[in-house]
């Protein structure tokens, strides 16, 4: 159901600023997914948020059809921006180092997806950062570099080498490589070990002899010395099943994983130096405030017009495509619309689908004017195209209504392989959850990694990677590496394209691996749909990475 949401921030400077936006949600959708939903779209950094409903702030538990929301309410949506708020979240990138006033405002707009100028206009200081730093008595700047006041107004003592020690102690083994033991000391401290220790971190565990075993293929360890420990698919990440194929090593031959180790440390060691702001404000080019307004606004303008000269009984409608999902670019403005039916019986949708996209499109082509910048309605195989002038690409497909996300895949285990590709519109709201769960600098590197697509040429439809690939890669290669800022995360993508052919990536969201179809356990590369048992995103029969795989190994990101 459709519904009408009334942004406010609220701040001491500002108790009326507002905007409206419709929002499509499920009656059944909680409170607390309402609000995450808002804050990643509207890139809201403050978390003091209210949703209102007739006076009333409701509970983040609630679900909305409990609280009386229906079709066309209006919510409130209030965020308290605040500058104690603002100050507690940049002490806690400060918790481990000091740093410039550039860095921290780089590391602030990664971690919460807004500038760090756009949250000090909110909470209505127009000034400088370093004015406003200064202004603090939580904190000390002194040529330009910020420092966070203790209780003892000094950084008590930080021991690089300690708090290793406590990160490996952590782990079965006692050891582990060094690349993961990296990003989890950046996790732990927003920090990394080299700008702390002013070394490398090979060099600087090395030169610790006495606390750490060093081994040749990057592996560090407690001394004294203890076995590596195994490393099978059970110790990936909670949201992966699978990662790569582990075969035994035979005699002096490297496995698949080492190499590609080897081949990821290559890849890297020839990426030119590029200050990481430039990352950023590239990402600002490409994808600003008011770009996002603008294609959002002209989706909606479009569903509106749709679902006004609809004649078919609608359930409800989801939006996903890069708009849908907020990872649109300028260039990149795609967006799929899923009408849902009512009264619409599975056993024979697949059979009515060609009539049914052919009668809307009669009826489509006759109710869009001028006005609305259609310039054509295209019939495909299991969609309806249309194309707003310079502007927005709409796929529109239609879905039966299934009672839950187990029936719809029970239904899709029932067709055959040659048909279940129109039957991938019915689970478009858990593609777009999916993404939409995704923290703001994930869906930074997934737009930034559209723009680089682009700049590309490809020779042919079935080399170049689609938004599902670069946004998958995007989100398995952060649950990987956890970067420290968007040069790491964009590097770290790229080294695993470098080897993309070798991937095998199961995801664990919302099935099992035995509910996979058996045959795609059999392709190389696999890289499963997070939602979809049933789907490959890079079957070899619709994507060849073969350029995909040299061009990570052989440019660079800007140029």
């Amino acid at each position: 159901m459709k519904v009408q949401v009334v942004l406010k921030t609220e701040s001491k400077v500002s108790l009326a600023n507002s905007m409206k936006v419709d929002l499509v949600i499920s009656p059944v959708d909680t409170v607390l997914a309402v609000k995450e939903r808002i804050a990643t779209a509207h890139m809201i950094a403050f978390p003091e948020q209210d949703l209102v409903f007739e006076g009333q702030v409701l509970a983040d538990l609630q679900r909305l059809v409990d609280c009386g929301v229906k079709e066309g309410s209006s919510l409130g949506f209030i965020v308290r921006a605040s500058e104690a708020s603002l100050i507690k979240q940049l002490a806690e990138l400060l918790q481990a180092r000091d740093l410039s006033c550039d860095e921290l405002g780089l590391l602030y707009c990664y971690k919460n997806g807004v500038s760090v100028s756009q949250a000090l206009k909110t909470v209505g200081f127009d000034g400088r950062f370093v004015d406003f730093m200064s202004n603090q008595k939580i904190f000390f700047v002194e040529n330009g570099r910020v420092t966070l006041v203790r209780e003892d107004t000094a950084m008590k003592p930080f021991s690089v080498a300690d708090e290793v020690k406590v990160i490996l102690e952590a782990t079965d083994s006692g050891g582990m490589d060094i690349s993961t033991l990296c990003s989890k000391f950046v996790q732990k401290f927003n920090a990394s070990i080299s700008s702390i220790a002013g070394a490398k971190p090979a060099d600087f565990l090395a030169s610790r002899s006495d606390m750490f075993l060093v081994t040749g293929r990057g592996l560090v360890s407690l001394k004294p010395p203890v076995q590596e420990r195994r490393r099978n698919i059970e110790n990936a990440p909670s949201t992966l099943l699978s990662q790569y194929p582990v075969p035994e090593s035979h005699g002096g031959i490297s496995t698949p994983k080492e190499e590609h180790k080897q081949k990821l440390q290559q890849v890297a060691s020839t990426q030119a130096p590029v200050d990481a702001q430039q990352y950023l404000d590239l990402h600002n080019k490409i994808s600003g405030r008011s770009f996002n307004s603008k294609v959002t606004q002209a989706l909606l303008d479009i569903v509106d017009v749709i679902s006004a000269a609809m004649f078919l009984n609608i359930d409800h409608v989801v939006k996903g495509g890069s708009i849908g999902k907020s990872t649109a670019i300028s260039g990149v403005t795609d967006a799929d619309v899923v009408f849902f039916l009512k009264d619409m019986p599975s056993a024979i949708f697949g059979k009515v689908l060609p009539a049914l996209l052919k009668s809307v499109a009669s009826v489509l082509s006759e109710h869009f004017s001028d006005k609305d910048g259609v310039e054509r309605v295209r019939i495909t195989n299991d969609s309806l195209q249309i194309h707003v002038k310079n502007l927005v690409t709409v796929d529109i497909r239609f879905a039966p209504v299934f009672d839950s996300y187990s029936d719809t895949i029970q239904s899709l285990g029932m067709q055959s392989p040659d048909t279940r590709r129109i039957w991938d519109a019915s689970l478009a709201k858990e593609k777009v959850q999916f993404i939409a769960k995704q923290p703001g600098q994930v869906k930074v590197t997934m737009r930034l990694l559209k723009w680089w697509r682009e700049q590309q040429e490809w020779s042919r439809a079935l080399t170049r990677p689609s938004d599902d690939i670069l946004e998958l890669m995007a989100v398995y290669s952060a649950v990987q590496s956890k970067p420290a800022d968007q040069r790491s995360a964009i590097a770290n993508v790229m080294s695993l394209f470098a080897r993309f052919s070798e991937l095998r990536i199961v995801w664990s969201n919302y099935y099992d691996k035995d509910d996979i179809w058996p045959p795609l356990l059999k392709h190389q590369p696999l890289l499963m749909d997070p939602v979809n048992p049933f789907v490959n995103v890079a079957d070899p029969q619709v994507f060849d990475p073969s350029e995909l795989v040299a061009l990570a190994r052989t440019t660079h990101f800007f140029w």
